[in-house]
């Protein structure tokens, strides 16, 4: 038995809305309307039903799956024979089931820069009788952006409530100096202005381009919005105070340092703080949440009153570098008390990061606190905490972590390096450690998770965003029966064979290789002609089999190609580097000059393909550029 859309094609089945619905079902309505219409060739008009079957969306449906006591973003709809009933705990969960059910009609949702969504042409379409309900496992799955928004990040949003994410988050430093600034007192520590940039928008910082361009998007489709990432320059800018207060700053090597963190002791920065956060939530409805977090990198106050908050003992994270984490929880909280007093249900959230990484021992984070715990240091070819032997500092990050967890009385979210950025745009497959990751870090309680992304670089790790969303969703999913169907969709006839290439990849060059992480590309020196065959031979079946479908197959297969290349070149240039080092001296300054050559010679073909969808060419030229230097 089934609901039949074909049968109801002369009559049209009605989409009938609970009373004073949210904004996002109402949009949740016009989408299942709009590709209903394309799948089936009849129409669903968004009324009352007037006798005929109807589809009926509503926050808590009444004759409903119950979605009492379930996380919040919990989704379900139930399949009769006379129309289906579509809920959700909030109006995005209501949005996030309509496109749960388009999928289960064939609906693909592939970014626009994987060539764009799937939908079938289908007049017979139908669903079988029964309920679906969905849970995320991970209530906090978010994006920020790394980049300066642009018009292209629309497309994101529209993915994102596809694919079931449901935040997005601010970098509140990224852009031009705020009003009073100049460029000489903001500084390098914390402000990312024009690295890398693409379309920089130098005229307009980045909450003005979330404005223009992506605040609506958000609102109409019920997502949350965190204004924040290293933010407190934002808050309390420099140009607009160190002139006649230094004393608001940080104190370094015995002088008050505008490019350092905020003197954190001082009564006057907590309550100005306060109270321009809570001015921003005040003016900011929709902003849920505000990321308070230091600059990045250092420069902590080495006042009097600042290293009297806590024992001066080294950190984790750099021994040279004493530890801070009770430092700046005890200002989180401070400014936390008012936003509580303020706006009750509206939070902030503080970073365990670098030389703050270490749970706290004196402090725990208030009520209204979340904590987005950074693991900056970690392998990526391993879980956190890992199951074998690692190199690098998973297994603390792992101990870590689970401190955290004890200590934190709200969400716990993860700043996820799992998008890969700045690593050069250099493919390095991690599918199935994102498996076995979040298995590992739903068993451990973590809430959720934020990731940077770079648009430039979705034909190389886009993949790692669509298997994320999914696993916080279904930590037990079968990666490799999701990855078959994924490369269907991408790939179209050269799916079989790039599941082989990626296979060869990984067994032969990922998994024998060392552990890397953030910034390392040492590993690419092992990326030899040799070692690489099997794959690319894969690979080169592959590209012929493309050649026989849509053009969406065969630019999915070159944009691999870049990444491939890429790493090709990248290695040859470092085994070069690696031989200077080595070389006798009679010999190292030819292989120096060679090395040299060959980075310049590399960074000409990156920029040639600088528009493939599989490199960002910013941190391309940043690395090169110095290795052509002499």
């Amino acid at each position: 038995m089934s609901f039949s859309f074909a049968a109801q094609r002369k009559r049209a089945v009605s989409i009938a809305l609970a009373p004073d619905p949210p904004p996002a079902v109402e949009f949740a309505a016009r989408e299942l309307s709009r590709y209903l219409a394309i799948i089936t060739g009849a129409r669903f008009p968004i009324e009352q039903g007037k006798g005929a079957p109807v589809l009926r969306l509503g926050v808590h449906l009444p004759n409903a799956p119950d979605l009492t006591g379930r996380k919040r973003g919990s989704l379900a709809y139930q399949v009769a024979e006379d129309g289906i009933a579509i809920t959700g705990t909030d109006g995005l969960a209501v949005l996030h089931a309509v496109y749960t059910l388009l999928e289960e009609l064939g609906c693909v949702w592939l970014h626009a820069w994987e060539g764009g969504e799937i939908i079938p042409r289908n007049l017979e379409a139908s669903l079988p009788l029964g309920t679906r309900l969905h849970e995320p496992a991970m209530v906090q799955r978010e994006f920020t952006n790394l980049m300066p928004i642009d018009d292209s990040y629309p497309l994101m949003i529209d993915w994102m409530a596809k694919n079931r994410f449901n935040r997005f988050m601010v970098f509140a430093n990224l852009g031009p100096p705020r009003v009073g600034q100049t460029p000489s007192s903001v500084g390098s520590v914390g402000v990312r202005t024009g690295e890398g940039a693409r379309g920089t928008n130098e005229e307009k910082d980045s909450f003005e381009r979330y404005t223009e361009l992506l605040e609506a998007e958000i609102v109409a489709r019920g997502m949350q919005a965190t204004m924040g990432h290293h933010s407190f320059r934002y808050f309390l800018p420099p140009g607009e105070f160190f002139e006649d207060h230094p004393e608001y700053y940080a104190l370094l090597n015995g002088e008050r340092n505008p490019n350092g963190q905020l003197c954190t002791s001082n009564p006057e920065v907590v309550r100005l703080v306060a109270e321009r956060v809570c001015r921003f939530f005040s003016e900011h409805p929709h902003i849920e949440m505000i990321g308070l977090w230091p600059n990045d990198g250092f420069g902590w106050c080495e006042c009097e009153r600042c290293q009297a908050l806590e024992p001066q003992r080294p950190s984790f994270y750099d021994p040279n570098r004493p530890r801070r984490t009770d430092t700046y929880l005890r200002f989180v909280n401070a400014v936390a008390e008012r936003v509580a007093e303020e706006h009750p249900g509206r939070r902030l959230s503080a970073l365990a990061y670098v030389n703050y990484v270490e749970p706290p021992e004196q402090v725990e984070p208030a009520e209204n606190v979340a904590v987005c715990f950074a693991p900056f240091k970690r392998c990526i070819k391993h879980t956190v905490p890992p199951s074998g032997e690692c190199e690098r500092n998973n297994e603390a990050y792992g101990r870590m972590l689970g401190q955290w967890r004890e200590k934190v009385s709200g969400d716990l979210y993860l700043f996820c390096y799992l998008m890969q950025i700045q690593m050069c745009s250099l493919p390095y497959r991690i599918t199935h450690m994102l498996g076995r990751q979040w298995q590992l870090w739903a068993e451990a309680g973590v809430d959720g998770y934020v990731m940077e992304f770079i648009p430039e670089e979705w034909g190389t790790f886009g993949v790692n965003a669509h298997l994320i969303g999914r696993l916080s969703w279904d930590p037990a999913l079968d990666v490799d029966a999701w990855l078959g169907e994924y490369y269907k969709h991408l790939f179209g006839p050269a799916a079989e064979e790039m599941g082989e290439f990626y296979r060869r990849y990984e067994e032969d060059f990922i998994l024998p290789g060392p552990c890397t992480g953030h910034y390392d590309v040492t590993y690419t020196a092992r990326a030899s002609d040799e070692l690489l065959r099997p794959a690319m031979e894969a690979f080169g079946r592959a590209r012929a089999a493309a050649a026989t479908g849509e053009k969406r197959h065969w630019e999915a297969t070159e944009r691999v190609w870049v990444g491939m290349e890429l790493l090709r070149r990248f290695g040859a240039w470092q085994r070069l580097v690696k031989q200077a080092e080595e070389a006798r001296e009679d010999r190292r300054a030819e292989l120096e000059t060679r090395a040299r050559q060959n980075a310049g010679e590399l960074l000409v073909w990156a920029r040639e393909h600088a528009d493939s969808g599989a490199l960002e060419i910013g941190w391309l030229e940043r690395m090169l550029g110095r290795a052509t230097e002499t």
